[in-house]
């Protein structure tokens, strides 16, 4: 008997350990694709960045109606690109859960970005939330959402 439910209790840790491992190759693997992310937005690589999206993904950036589709998602891109040059850009993850074959990644953002007219500079941070599923051992992100902690554009900050 004591050897049944010590044989049972080592299955058992077995089990959790290999659960375990799964979900520090998947956190792993979402790193690689937040990083992929960061990289292809850095190089202002619309099609990249598209890449890294289910087929009907949805990204919801700032001041902007939601992106719903590759094509969608590649064109918002574009369009930024045209009104600013990304100089620079850190994604810093705070939270990452893996559920299963799908996930969350929360955390923050920083960049610098020059405006294509006028050439002025602007520091921007926030944060996002992006949902993510496995997709034939990668991890797509099915929905992106984020936002700036800066005022939007000629509103003062908000007094406290």
């Amino acid at each position: 008997m004591i050897r049944k439910v010590i044989t049972a209790a080592a299955a058992l840790l077995l089990t959790a350990g290999g659960a375990s491992a799964q979900g520090n190759a998947d956190t792993a693997a979402i790193a690689r694709t937040r990083s992929a992310f960061e990289k292809a937005a850095a190089a202002q690589d619309a099609a990249a960045v598209a890449k890294l999206f289910t087929a009907d993904g949805v990204e919801m950036p700032p001041n902007a109606p939601a992106a719903k589709g590759r094509a969608a998602i590649e064109a918002w891109h574009k369009a930024f690109a045209q009104q600013f040059m990304l100089h620079g850009m850190t994604i810093t993850a705070t939270e990452t859960k893996v559920l299963g074959d799908t996930a969350y990644d929360i955390g923050t953002y920083k960049q610098s970005l020059m405006a294509m007219k006028g050439g002025g500079m602007m520091e921007d941070k926030g944060k996002y939330v992006v949902l993510l599923k496995k997709d034939g051992g990668n991890w797509m992100i099915t929905h992106a959402i984020y936002n700036s902690d800066n005022p939007p554009p000629g509103q003062a900050a908000a007094k406290k």
